[in-house]
């Protein structure tokens, strides 16, 4: 059996392991897609395809155990707690919603006391703008002069009065009704029903495509009670699932999966895969925690990459994470200058027993300590707790955690967040931030840095989670800091990168299966001959040099090769045609004789001629010294 075919196979029986083994994620839900005509939009809910629709359950008081979802009381105290059930159907571009509210006071006024439903359905209609959006929709007995109907970011239309209301408008429309009378406490209500219709083309999901969308939604149910007429003492409470509020994505989303296949009549829907699958490393030697990756576990691993500007990476990410993933740029000393050392990271995991390992290589060629949030060079992992110590205890939800690690002032670790205490006081981790090879600590970027790596192992049970791990299930989100510094002051900048949730005060969560099935061996290797699938720089030798230097690279397809450099102030001071070079590893002198001693940026183009096929690298940094 040759290499080649041995990998596939390898990476064959992963997948199968992992599709096998794969928990129900609750996170998620199927919204079958039914035929034109099924739904009449009438808010009576008689149609036979809502029998068969998906659902939810959602109650004050109990935590439905998601990153995001709980519950709060605003005023009083609550005595007749929100019961609902939301349904999801696909007809046509759109997603209908039925709310199904157990109530024995419905009515509203103001804002602040009302009854009402408030969501979240994030907003794909810009591709360029990631993560998405929030797109708002707000539903209730309000009647304050701000609340304008129809809009996609602020959406209304149900009456003060009843006992039935049906809004219309082009692409949102929704029927209610009310058993009982609204704003009158006279007799006790029994509950609402609520019929809404979304288009979601609007919002940019393509959900009659074979292959399917996935829908971004949170949902709150706002519950004022005893109130008609108008008192003094009222009780006003929240509960939600994945989020509170419909304007900010601060807290998670609901994965609604939609294809055309599954349907009303198509039985069991399909399982929902996780965002991401931690292997089991019982059978691979323990790494020693040093911030050297060199340990064979690491090499066995399939990572993911993080780095700015590079919007290849973020789409290949799975499933929502391309829309929930993203980038900023703060403003550094009054401006936000051009990113010409993009950092990449490369984060690996595996789990050994109930400890979960985590390594991180950052390639930088401008490392840098400071104490400034928006300059940071660093890592950040954030992950959910369990348990009653990890319980938000006025919003009743879980709390992320955030693990920090930047570099330091000596070129060391420095933890911050929550890593010093599950570090030095629970005794629960591990952490080693360790330089590369010709890497020194500096604020102005001067010479050329390689990186550094960062090696952790954080026991899960001083986070909460139960020997065994449970059902083995994480939420993560993961982000790189990148701060460089230069001369003059207005080319310095800072940026931040993140895969799926940037931390704890943002969507959304990966959710994150650590597979006991899925076991790692000495066998198979990374050491093939296949061609790379990325444009990618491989850096520079010697670096610095006088007057040449060597520039490696990785070609995924034969073209004419051309360079471009550039000085500090972003000005071009050097092209050169390469010619047409074969796909795979190539190199190249440089010979700079005819420039100044200096940093200087380089960036490499490619493109074949036969297919138009076009592509460019990341900038890289070389120190000219004559």
């Amino acid at each position: 059996m040759n290499l080649k075919f041995y990998k596939i196979a390898i990476c064959l029986l992963w997948i199968s392991l992992v599709g096998f083994s794969q928990p129900k994620r609750s996170d998620a839900i199927w919204a079958r897609t039914v035929p034109s005509g099924s739904i009449v939009l009438d808010g009576k809910l008689n149609e036979p395809v809502w029998a068969k629709a998906e659902s939810i359950y959602v109650q004050y008081g109990k935590s439905a155990g998601l990153p995001g979802s709980g519950y709060a009381t605003e005023t009083g105290t609550v005595l007749d707690s929100t019961k609902a059930v939301v349904k999801f159907l696909i007809m046509g571009d759109s997603l209908y919603l039925a709310f199904t509210v157990k109530d024995s006071s419905i009515g509203g006024g103001n804002f602040g006391a009302a009854d009402g439903i408030i969501f979240n359905i994030r907003d794909k209609s810009v591709p360029a703008n990631r993560p998405s959006p929030s797109g708002e929709f707000l539903y209730g007995w309000i009647n304050e002069s701000w609340m304008e109907p129809g809009s996609v970011t602020s959406v209304g239309g149900a009456p003060s009065t009843g006992p039935t209301a049906k809004y219309t408008k082009t692409d949102y429309e929704t029927a209610t009704i009310v058993q009982g009378k609204s704003n009158s406490d006279a007799l006790p209500d029994t509950g609402y029903t609520v019929e809404m219709k979304i288009n979601l083309k609007k919002l940019g999901y393509k959900v009659n495509d074979v292959s399917g969308d996935i829908v971004m939604f949170n949902v709150a149910f706002r519950d004022c009670d005893w109130f008609w007429p108008v008192q003094d003492w009222v009780t006003f409470s929240r509960t939600w699932i994945q989020g509170p509020w419909a304007n900010v994505s601060n807290k998670n989303f609901l994965r609604i999966h939609v294809r055309s296949d599954v349907t009303t009549s198509s039985g069991t829907v399909p399982i929902i895969k996780p965002d991401y699958t931690i292997p089991n490393g019982k059978l691979m030697a323990t790494p020693i925690i040093d911030g050297q990756l060199n340990e064979a576990v690491w090499s066995k691993i399939p990572g993911f990459d993080i780095r700015f500007g590079d919007a290849k990476i973020r789409d290949a990410y799975p499933l929502v994470g391309p829309f929930a993933s993203g980038q900023y740029q703060p403003t550094v000393n009054g401006g936000t200058a051009t990113v010409f050392d993009s950092s990449k990271a490369t984060i690996k995991m595996f789990f050994k027993g109930n400890t979960l390992y985590v390594g991180v290589d950052v390639q930088d060629q401008a490392v840098q300590f400071t104490d400034v949030y928006d300059r940071w060079d660093g890592f950040l992992l954030t992950i959910n707790g369990m348990g009653k110590d990890y319980m938000n205890q006025t919003d009743h939800d879980q709390i992320p955690m955030k693990l920090t690690v930047t570099v330091g002032k000596n070129g060391k670790d420095s933890l911050r967040d929550y890593f010093p205490k599950l570090r030095d006081s629970l005794k629960g981790a591990q952490v080693v931030l360790k330089l590369k090879p010709n890497t020194t600590v500096d604020t102005t970027g001067n010479d050329v840095d390689e990186g550094y790596q960062i090696e952790e192992a954080i026991d899960l049970t001083k986070m909460g989670y139960p020997a065994g791990l449970g059902d083995g299930v994480l939420y993560l989100g993961a982000t790189l800091f990148d701060g460089d510094s230069y001369l003059p002051t207005s080319l310095s900048y800072g940026t931040r990168t993140w895969w799926f949730r940037e931390h704890d005060g943002f969507a959304a969560a990966a959710f994150v299966y650590m597979d006991s099935t899925v076991i790692l061996t000495g066998v198979g290797s990374n050491n093939g001959k296949e061609l790379p699938t990325e444009f990618e720089l491989l850096g520079n030798y010697p670096n610095p040099f006088n007057p040449s230097t060597t520039i490696k690279f990785n070609l995924p397809f034969e073209g004419n090769v051309s360079l471009t450099v550039y000085d500090m102030l972003g000005r071009s001071v050097s092209n050169k045609e390469l010619g047409e070079l074969k796909a795979g590893y190539n190199s190249f002198m440089y010979d700079a004789s005819g420039l100044s001693t200096g940093v200087y940026f380089y960036q490499l183009q490619a493109r074949n001629a036969t297919s138009e096929r076009k592509s460019s690298t990341p900038f890289s940094k070389m120190l000219l010294i004559k």
